[in-house]
């Protein structure tokens, strides 16, 4: 699948998605089908591409691509046991949220952003393409490739990803299926020596341009290459009834009871390579090779079978139950100094140690998706039995409900999410292996419980969302390096807070209209009880002022400004060694933010074509305009994109 676009999709979920194309996702364990808005709006289109998220909500190293983590704790997605994949979720597509289509007429997109110039900026190009055969079959595939030069020394990204889909829908079977392949291939820096070449540039010797300020690496990157295939079909059992009035009727199947099938198989790889030894960046050194090659592997396999009771087939047939039975085998690699008897291996002359896992589970799901009042599903899952006996008794209840009530000539929605969920940590922080970074260690199961209430009324243009987490065992990554000669080393651990967290947070989405004018206001509060171990902002904000217009009665119009913000905390320090976001170092604190990020632009829509013009950070150099210790924001310069749909 093509490449994620951050999209307001909460803005424009009750706009119609183009009569041409429709689109879905399916969920990861049931297949279940949900239709999904298909962003074709100039509206916010000239934020698609930046790292830092539709409303500048995530943390990153700044260049197209690049390593994230979102500030606002509520909306953080759950880890993979592939933790690796995590930080690029501006890349990569999880299942959950690869579209499928149905289309009338043979459709494509091709979408292309670029900025700066052929030694400092990104392109980004995105094309799909999709078919239906008749009313039942449809194809595609799609092609996404994101190069960032980066601003910085030693920041260049280059993603490519190649993916394929089908999918069947019939009376009485369903087949959705992908395969996605990704390279991704990322320089790291470490981040720049000294941020007074950013805060206090007039102290420096010399005028240094964004190239040519020091960073603590050179000649190294991280690589990963990802090969991912889903199946999931069902046989529905059922009965054909009439539908219809006497001039009008219709002989239609009622489905009563599913049998289904999912499949997923994955193979990915994790490549850490420099041909640099840094001196005094990393505090120890556990294998000694003249050029560092660390890599791990991770292959594996999931299959569910279940059965459903569907829902609606009578009166009284209210709400649907799923139930199903799944086996999880995984394989990881690591190098090692010793081999396990029966494991030799060669991996750039580096010994290879192999674990395996398998879980065998049970789970269920109460769900109703009909009617226009009452929606709700409850999901749960059991680890039954398990090759590592600290994994039986795993499990998760997670649940969703919402109300739909007629109000003023509109509907408000009042909606509810929670779970509980006493799992444990994923496999790389129980081990991991490398040339800086190392640790075999036991963990405890780290147990989450959430609520979460939303209330959304589109006619005053207000959502609230309020909620609050309890977090025992949280796990985490830290860096605990030491001082070395005078100078502050890197250590990447993986911890386990034996005591409880409490997260709070409010969310209050207002949007405003005076006829052509609009203003877009997005404020989040959270709290965290231990700032320490779970940094967090207490304050993020975004904000939008725009003009809307025709110009010769065809060109939709939208200029204005945005503004991103959030307050000052210990953010995340990001480790290029295991690739991951940690806590800051307790020997070189640093606080980040207290920068308002303001941008203007000029939005415009023609038939099937939009694109978008933006002078990005139009206020740099003003401030400590950081995203990270030692990964400054990108200076200010023009972006330009647009995306163009071709139904025939």
């Amino acid at each position: 699948m093509m490449a994620p676009t951050d999209t307001l999709e909460g803005k424009n979920k009750h706009v119609k998605s183009p009569t041409e194309v429709h689109a879905r996702v399916l969920d990861d364990i049931f297949g279940n089908v949900k239709s999904i808005y298909v962003d074709t709006l100039s509206h916010a289109y000239q934020n698609n591409s930046l790292s830092e998220g539709m409303r500048g909500e995530y943390n990153t190293l700044g260049n197209l691509g690049s390593p994230r983590i979102n500030r606002i704790f509520m909306e953080r997605e759950q880890s993979n046991n592939f933790i690796f994949i995590d930080p690029f979720d501006q890349f990569f597509v999880s299942t959950e949220k690869f579209r499928h289509y149905d289309t009338k007429s043979p459709y494509m997109n091709v979408s292309y952003n670029l900025c700066g110039s052929k030694t400092t900026g990104y392109d980004n190009l995105k094309v799909i393409y999709s078919q239906n055969i008749g009313k039942k079959v449809n194809f595609g595939a799609s092609y996404a490739y994101m190069y960032g030069q980066g601003y910085y020394n030693s920041q260049n990204t280059g993603f490519m990803n190649a993916s394929a889909w089908g999918s069947y829908r019939g009376d009485k079977y369903d087949l959705h299926f992908y395969y996605q392949h990704n390279f991704m291939k990322m320089a790291e820096n470490g981040g720049i020596t000294d941020e007074n070449y950013i805060t206090h540039p007039e102290n420096q010797s010399m005028n240094y341009g964004t190239a040519d300020i020091p960073t603590f690496l050179n000649s190294t990157w991280n690589r990963q290459e990802h090969h991912i295939g889903y199946l999931n079909h069902h046989y529905n059992i059922g009965f054909e009834r009439a539908e219809g009035d006497s001039t009008n009727r219709v002989i239609v199947f009622v489905p009563v009871m599913r049998i289904f099938h999912t499949f997923k198989l994955s193979a990915l790889t994790r490549n850490y390579r420099s041909y640099a030894h840094p001196t005094n960046y990393y505090s120890n050194t556990y294998l000694h090779n003249d050029t560092i090659n660390d890599f791990t592997k991770n292959f594996a396999i999931r299959n569910n079978v279940g059965i459903s009771l569907c829902e609606g087939f009578q009166k009284w047939a209210a709400f649907g139950l799923n139930a199903y039975a799944g086996y999880e085998h995984r394989n990881y690699s690591l190098p090692d100094t010793i081999v396990t008897a029966g494991y030799e291996g060669n991996e750039g002359r580096i010994n290879t140690r192999r674990y395996t896992e398998y879980d065998f589970v049970i789970g269920g799901q109460l769900i109703r998706t009909m009617g226009s009042l009452i929606h709700y599903n409850v999901d749960t899952e059991l680890v039954l039995v398990s090759n590592n006996k600290d994994n039986v008794g795993q499990f998760f209840v997670k649940g969703h409900g919402e109300i739909n009530i007629p109000f003023l000539k509109d509907t408000l929605q009042i909606a509810a999410n929670a779970y509980i969920k006493n799992l444990k940590p994923s496999f790389y922080f129980r081990h991991f292996h490398s040339t800086y970074a190392w640790w075999d260690q036991d963990t405890s199961t780290e147990w989450r419980q959430r609520i979460q209430a939303v209330i959304n009324f589109p006619k005053t243009g207000t959502t609230i969302t309020g909620g609050i987490e309890n977090i025992k065992n949280y796990t985490y990554f830290a860096n605990n390096g030491t001082t070395i000669d005078q100078t502050v080393t890197n250590n990447a651990v993986a911890l386990q807070h034996q005591g409880g967290i409490q997260v709070y947070s409010i969310t209050l989405d207002q949007n405003f209209a005076f006829g052509p004018f609009h203003l877009d206001n997005n404020f989040t509060f959270q709290s965290t009880s231990n700032a320490e171990v779970l940094p967090l902002p207490k304050i993020s904000t975004y904000h939008n002022l725009y003009l809307t217009f025709k110009i010769a009665k065809v060109l939709k119009t939208e200029v204005g400004a945005d503004v991103k913000y959030f307050t000052e905390y210990y953010a995340p320090d990001y480790s290029p060694i295991i690739g991951q976001f940690t806590t800051q170092n307790p020997n070189k604190l640093v606080k980040i933010g207290n920068h308002p990020l303001i941008s203007a632009y000029a939005n415009f829509e023609l038939k099937r074509l939009r694109f978008y013009i933006q002078y990005y950070h139009a206020n740099s150099g003003t401030a400590r305009a950081f995203w990270g210790p030692g990964y400054p924001m990108n200076p200010a310069g023009v972006h330009f994109g647009l995306s163009w749909n071709f139904y025939d």
